[in-house]
């Protein structure tokens, strides 16, 4: 399916999904009021592209006088930072900098929406002639992780589920292009990777997966905007939420569709998106519900347990719901 079809069949899911959610709200509440502008912040290789290549955002929010622009960030700190600063009105991002910015220096960052929990598309893995087979293995060896990362949190998990401690590896902190490099060398035993990268070295250097995060503690990622915007403004975080699930349901029952068009966003080759994408978590909802914010918690706590946060923080006082 080419770009400009892919784009018509997603209009034709969003127009039926419009034209059915107002006719389940005709009746109801006084008219809701919109910004003139929408700022999105989005990272390369999920379904924010996709939406955004769809242009359905533009014409459900064009009736209401709203402009929509899109900033590009290379993870998801940066993008925290811009929404503190009110550079943006609206973020994706992993579990953590959420956490970091609410401990930190972001406290009026807000969660108000998530994605589906990681599942096997995260992992942490060794290379194929390794002989480590469970995380006791590592013992005294450097790991390869993002600072700050979903994966920090997933490596935590690994080691305390096989009765470890931080201490009794060695935390090599690396970014991704970085950690790759140490990863072929052999200068790191291992490294905790997410899709599409961890099927392109499943693939491409046979890398092995040691343990996933479906095997860990659910870990979710979430939608995230500035306190005072989420206050003022529900209804297009509503609007913009409800078209994402229906951008993931798209993705999801069109998975070589989907992987073609990741693969001109991204640069990565087709066959290591179709991978990444049978193991993908589908999905996005809103308010979180309590398991939701459980998971969060614990998040947090694991982060203050091992004082790489400075205070405790309550993941429900920063949690709203828009609808």
């Amino acid at each position: 399916m080419s770009a400009p079809i892919f784009k018509r069949a997603l209009g034709a899911l969003f127009a039926l999904s419009l034209s059915l959610s107002a006719a389940v709200s005709h009746a109801a509440a006084p008219a809701a009021s919109y910004p003139r502008e929408f700022r999105i912040g989005y990272q390369k290789g999920n379904s924010l592209v996709i939406l955004k290549a769809s242009g359905e955002l533009e014409k459900a929010l064009a009736p209401h006088g709203v402009t929509v622009k899109w900033f590009e960030f290379p993870f998801g700190p940066p993008m925290v930072e811009a929404l503190n600063a009110g550079d943006i009105d609206l973020g994706f991002v992993g579990s953590t900098p959420p956490v970091f910015a609410q401990a930190g220096g972001a406290p009026e960052i807000r969660y108000v929406g998530y994605a589906a929990a990681y599942k096997d598309n995260y992992a942490v893995v060794v290379p194929k002639e390794s002989a480590a087979r469970r995380m006791k293995d590592l013992q005294g060896k450097k790991v390869a992780v993002a600072k700050g990362s979903a994966g920090q949190y997933l490596l935590l998990k690994a080691l305390e589920q096989d009765g470890m401690k931080p201490d009794d590896i060695v935390f090599a902190y690396l970014q991704y292009s970085e950690a790759r490099s140490a990863f072929e060398r052999g200068d790191v035993a291992a490294w905790v990777v997410p899709d599409p990268r961890l099927a392109d070295i499943e693939q491409n250097i046979g890398a092995r997966p040691l343990v996933t995060a479906s095997k860990l503690a659910p870990q979710y990622s979430f939608y995230v905007a500035p306190a005072k915007f989420a206050a003022a403004w529900p209804a297009i975080l509503r609007i913009t939420l409800d078209k994402l699930n229906d951008t993931e349901q798209y993705a999801k029952e069109h998975a070589d569709e989907t992987a073609r068009f990741l693969e001109k966003d991204t640069r990565v080759p087709r066959k290591i998106w179709q991978l990444a994408l049978t193991r993908q978590a589908w999905g996005v909802a809103y308010p979180l519900p309590p398991n939701i914010v459980e998971a969060q918690q614990e998040v947090a706590n694991t982060f203050f347990r091992y004082k790489l946060i400075p205070k405790a923080v309550q993941i429900k006082d920063a949690s709203v719901s828009v609808k």
